[in-house]
């Protein structure tokens, strides 16, 4: 499965945010439903509906069928999900699923995405940019020092070079 869903921060006020498996669940089911309408075997199957059963649910997500079912009955009296079964399949359907992914043309949270994402364009790239220039400071200071560290050895070993020269050069000169 690809894509990716939003999630509004109010979901750490949500009566079942400290309900683990009720809150796994409902983000399974708000992450596999359908994001646009499309058909399966026939059925019309809506946006922010998903076909599934307990078991496959239990399987994906580690648990038991018996703590999917207490977690789906929990979303049902929230009103959270309403789910239509057959006896081999369900249609779950998050009733607010145009809420949590919402993607019209309501002005306040338009602007609300538009000023969100303004900040973060500019700001990763300013301190991205910001970092970059303090890395290549960083890496020209490194490679200079290195670059006179280099210098002064050379310099050292050719002084080396030279005293050892000069030293035998006097001490062919004593001996003839």
């Amino acid at each position: 499965m690809e894509g990716w869903i939003k999630l509004h921060r109010k979901i750490l006020n949500w009566e079942w945010f400290k309900e683990d498996n009720t809150f796994r669940v409902f983000i399974y089911l708000l992450s596999s439903a359908n994001y646009k309408t499309s058909k399966w075997r026939g059925i019309t199957v809506n946006r922010g509906q998903v076909i599934t059963g307990r078991s496959v649910i239990a399987e994906d997500l580690g648990i038991s069928e018996r703590s999917v079912r207490t977690c789906l009955s929990r979303l049902k009296s929230t009103s959270e999900i309403t789910v239509k079964s057959t006896n081999k399949y369900s249609i779950v359907t998050v009733c607010k699923y145009e809420e949590y992914q919402f993607i019209g043309n309501d002005n306040d949270q338009q602007n609300d995405q538009q000023s969100v994402q303004q900040a973060t364009n500019k700001r990763p790239a300013t301190d991205h940019i910001q970092e970059y220039k303090e890395d290549k400071k960083v890496e020209k200071e490194r490679i200079k020092k290195a670059e006179i560290l280099k210098k002064q050895r050379e310099e050292e070993e050719l002084k080396r070079e030279k005293e050892t020269k000069d030293f035998i050069d006097d001490l062919m000169n004593d001996r003839i």
